[in-house]
């Protein structure tokens, strides 16, 4: 806008270079430009020739631009937040808007947001805008699932396998309890051999701090597995040539007695493992094999769970 002090009919005359473009008005005081440029007025008085002039650069604002960052919610903090950051260009002060212009306000930096798509829309003091589309999503809740009971013999293991649905490369730690029975605490999947029916609880955190929790019976059957044989042959061919216990769950035999028909004892043995041949009877007594017969035996059997029973049976030497 071009202006002068004289009285009287001036004339004006605009014209521009430097990338400058007169849109009209190049012969009165407020010209239409619309590029960036040096724009040069004079002004002359007809009744005198007498002139003036002055010239002026314009500068194009860019337009205004910004590069939002987004807080997802999770399970700490189950909403999320929205910064526009700084914006650059475009002429201050900006107004922010999360519902693609509807409404305007004057803070950058948003919280308290749910899962949705939101428009983000930055506007200048002359009014230009930018748009940019973001995603708040849903909060990550860690889970984890075990079955919520298992059954074993007494004796027998098991390995618990949880799932969950955190990443393996951000689980921060595992946490299983009582250690009664575990092979590990602090590991994914422990094996497990209770010697009673155990609950095992389990607690996985991720490394934002995120946790999951859960609870499994590991069910111990107490049903006594003994196993004698009711026959046995001697004769040193490798297969079924001495009579001993087979069992599971079993700490110790802690004796085992075997006796002929006439009450006489023909074979002892104490603290010894069930299921080794090597510990149990040959057939013979005093190092004479014995003649085919039935014989009568009778064990004391110390279980796992620190139990002692006495058992007894009969068993035939067949030759």
């Amino acid at each position: 806008m071009g202006s002068s002090p004289t009285l009287g009919a001036l004339t004006y005359t605009w014209t521009a270079s430097n990338g400058g473009n007169l849109v009209n008005g190049a012969n009165t005081t407020t010209p239409l430009v619309d590029e960036a440029g040096t724009y040069s007025l004079q002004i002359t008085n007809p009744a005198n020739g007498c002139s003036s002039s002055t010239s002026l650069n314009l500068q194009q604002i860019p337009e205004p631009n910004f590069d939002p960052t987004l807080t997802q919610p999770n399970c700490l903090f189950p909403t999320g937040t929205v910064n526009f950051g700084t914006v650059s260009g475009g002429q201050a002060p900006f107004q922010y808007s999360l519902d693609g212009g509807a409404t305007y306000g004057p803070e950058a930096i948003i919280n308290g947001l749910h899962q949705a798509t939101y428009e983000l829309v930055v506007i200048d003091a002359i009014g230009c805008t930018v748009t940019e589309s973001v995603d708040i999503e849903e909060p990550f809740l860690a889970t984890l699932d075990l079955d919520a009971i298992v059954k074993i013999d007494q004796g027998d293991s098991i390995q618990l396998a949880p799932v969950t649905n955190i990443p393996t490369n951000q689980i921060a730690s595992w946490e299983w309890s009582p250690a009664t029975g575990l092979s590990c605490t602090d590991c994914p999947e422990p094996w497990a051999k209770p010697s009673y029916s155990q609950y095992y609880d389990v607690r996985i955190e991720d490394q934002n701090g995120c946790f999951a929790e859960d609870r499994i019976l590991v069910q111990v059957s107490r049903k006594r597995h003994i196993y004698p044989p009711t026959a046995f042959t001697p004769n040193e061919d490798g297969d079924n040539d001495r009579f001993t216990l087979y069992a599971k769950g079993v700490r110790e035999i802690r004796r085992l007695a075997i006796f002929d028909r006439w009450g006489e004892e023909v074979f002892f043995q104490k603290n010894f493992q069930p299921n080794d041949e090597s510990m149990g009877w040959d057939g013979s007594f005093r190092g004479t094999p014995l003649n085919p017969a039935v014989f009568v035996w009778t064990a004391e059997v110390e279980f796992i769970d620190g139990e002692v029973e006495i058992i007894y049976g009969d068993v035939t030497v067949v030759r």
